[in-house]
């Protein structure tokens, strides 16, 4: 059981108005026979910006079409999105489409700075409004860091997440370089979230970070696929990002098994040296995996199918 790839699905060609070629963090959602992939790319400075692409239902390698331009503004200056906006997870809420995203600032001691907010559409998932100005996730007293790109599920009454909360800065290298790893929290409204700080998947050493969860429920297991790297040469290098695995039979307590994954590199090609940013599709029937390669996403977005049963 494993997932079987279906190849890169598309990279976005050098342009002027972009200073990368990045497609990072593939978001997935089913619209009627499409499927609508929403994507980071980076403008003339840098600054990540959320579009889409779209690609057949039966062949999510076959594009169909790519918008490439903003779908959603900067923040106002000051706020927390106003560097930089790059999509999470999306999901159906009534008769709109809901877009948990992440919002980007720079820092002086550090790097940079994230949180996580909450968009709408009412048209289809082409454009969306901010609900807020402010993030729905930040630093509070016992997560000091970051908390964002979440994962979110609504079951019934019961909204349920599971998101990426920062641990710290160490120096590495003479760098500070983020840890991070993975928790949870849960809503009544999808806006207001509980969360109780526990770490759900175990980490390997104090420098290791695990980012983007993305979960399935089967009967009475569930599964997650997330993203491991290191903090050491991790910039396509020995420590660069790979796909982990974690099972659970109540959502809250996991055990990994990262062999369990059925995702790795590949031998040549565009995702030899990374496998990141995993973004799992459920069509009842079949489970798509969407993926980026190496670069953080620079070498565009992959796709594969899941093979037999999920089993833990």
């Amino acid at each position: 059981m494993a997932w079987k790839k279906l190849g890169r699905i598309y990279c976005l060609p050098e342009c002027p108005e972009r200073s990368t070629t990045h497609m990072q963090g593939p978001v997935a959602i089913a619209l009627g026979t499409k499927i609508r992939i929403y994507f980071s790319a980076r403008d003339v400075n840098g600054r990540s910006y959320p579009t889409y692409m779209d690609v057949d239902i039966d062949c999510p390698t076959r594009v169909l079409c790519i918008h490439d331009k903003p779908i959603m503004e900067f923040g106002t200056t000051g706020t927390f999105d106003d560097e930089g906006i790059m999509p999470a997870c999306v999901i159906k809420s009534e008769n709109a489409l809901w877009l948990y995203y992440s919002g980007w600032n720079r820092r002086v001691t550090i790097p940079y700075h994230n949180t996580t907010g909450v968009a709408y559409s009412n048209d289809g998932g082409y454009t969306y409004r901010k609900m807020f100005e402010g993030p729905i996730l930040d630093r509070t007293p016992v997560e000091p860091y970051m908390a964002v790109t979440p994962w979110v599920m609504r079951l019934g009454d019961v909204w349920r997440m599971w998101y990426v909360s920062g641990l710290g800065w160490p120096e590495v290298n003479g760098v500070r370089e983020p840890v991070y790893g993975i928790k949870s929290a849960v809503s009544n409204d999808g806006l207001h979230w509980e969360r109780d700080g526990r770490l759900l998947i175990p980490m390997r050493h104090s420098k290791e970070a695990i980012a983007r969860p993305t979960v399935v429920q089967r009967d009475d297991c569930w599964h997650m696929w997330y993203a491991f790297r290191d903090s050491v040469d991790f910039r396509d290098g020995i420590g660069s990002y790979q796909i982990g695995y974690a099972y659970s039979r109540d959502g809250e307590h996991w055990v990994r098994d990262d062999s369990k994954a059925g995702i790795d590199r590949s031998d040549e090609g565009w995702d030899t040296t990374m496998s990141s940013y995993p973004y799992i599709l459920d069509l009842g029937d079949k489970l798509l995996l969407f993926y980026n390669g190496n670069g953080f996403g620079q070498t565009g977005i992959g796709c594969a199918v899941w093979e037999g049963a999920l089993l833990s």
